[in-house]
């Protein structure tokens, strides 16, 4: 099934524009033929935003009362926008919820132009998966973290418009690729000859690398309607960590000195770092609730559904993923 020719000179609109995969889909989209209406917070920095002229960039808070024109005109809006990292529960709640909600309800007011809103969602809203059990749809969701809890409840904010509005939630887990800096910080030890491991237990993923998670979610747009309105989408397989390693190692060409971190210290690194993000207005780089996400030893997702439904294959697996990411960073003199 190939419909994305059907894009072209369609009008798009894009929440989260700026950040790591709403700039890739805005750069997808171009290529496509697209004309997009980039959403962008005050605050944002648009390094990464496309300058072509088939972009408009808009400023707008999804919270206040203002009008967001460019809805009433769109034929596709991609909700990319949330919060990965806050300092408190409600913080996280207010980004990934009550935004949700804000939106949805503008949409549901201005008629029914849309033809499909892809709500990007995270396998966090699931929780971890029991070991050699890849998470299902169908399976009750269980979040460990603040950040896992908001999205599940914007997932339900989205499937309570869903029924009125033209809604597919796609699950990721996790995305790396050009641009992202939280996955660019282990690369950069892993180059400067340290493997960072925490503790001893085999800790298995799922991962995406971000062009192929922007293929789907358009792939999601374009085939609508489905019978479902959640999907995990991953590159089909499962990873241990020290598979990530491996190929890295073995692209960068270095050696890399093995360095275990306890699990019994975590907390007290993240006491060390949130009692910095004391000081300033950021998030802590790493808190309480991240080390409950990285102490899982499961988060795997089978993403057989979406692919046997919307005929779906990745483009890339971790070496070809990897490598594309390292060469960026090269280029970019990030490495």
């Amino acid at each position: 099934m190939n419909e994305i020719s059907s894009l072209e000179n369609t009008t798009v609109v894009v929440t989260g524009s700026s950040g790591f995969i709403g700039s890739h889909l805005v750069d997808y989209l171009v290529d496509h033929g697209c004309n997009v209406h980039a959403l962008v917070r005050e605050t944002s920095d648009q390094k990464w935003l496309n300058k072509s002229n088939r972009v408009s960039v808009h400023v707008a808070d999804l919270l206040e009362s203002a009008s967001i024109d460019c809805l009433k005109e769109a034929d596709y809006l991609f909700h990319c926008a949330g919060l990965t990292k806050a300092k408190t529960r409600s913080d996280y709640f207010y980004g990934n919820v009550n935004a949700c909600e804000a939106l949805y309800k503008r949409c549901l007011a201005i008629g029914d132009n849309l033809k499909a809103i892809i709500h990007l969602s995270s396998l966090a809203a699931a929780g971890p998966s029991n070991e050699g059990e890849p998470a299902q749809e169908k399976n009750l969701c269980n979040p460990v973290t603040y950040y896992g809890e908001s999205k599940l409840a914007g997932e339900k904010i989205a499937l309570k418009y869903a029924s009125s509005l033209p809604i597919v939630i796609i699950r990721p887990p996790v995305v790396y690729g050009p641009r992202e800096t939280n996955f660019f910080i282990y690369l950069k030890a892993l180059s400067q000859g340290w493997n960072v491991k925490i503790g001893t237990k085999r800790r298995e993923l799922s991962l995406i690398y971000v062009a192929d998670i922007v293929r789907a979610m358009v792939q999601a747009a374009v085939c609508y309607p489905k019978s479902s309105r959640l999907y995990y989408v991953t590159d089909g397989e499962s990873y241990d960590w020290r598979d990530i390693s491996d190929f890295a190692i073995r692209t960068l060409n270095v050696r890399a000195k093995p360095l275990v971190i306890p699990e019994m210290l975590l907390p007290f690194f993240s006491f060390f770092f949130e009692a910095l993000a004391l000081l300033g207005t950021k998030p802590a780089l790493f808190d309480r609730q991240r080390v409950i996400d990285v102490c899982q030893t499961s988060w795997v997702a089978s993403p057989k559904e979406f692919f046997e439904s919307h005929i779906f294959q990745p483009k890339y697996d971790l070496e070809k993923g990897l490598k594309e990411t390292i060469s960026w960073c090269k280029e970019n003199n990030w490495l």
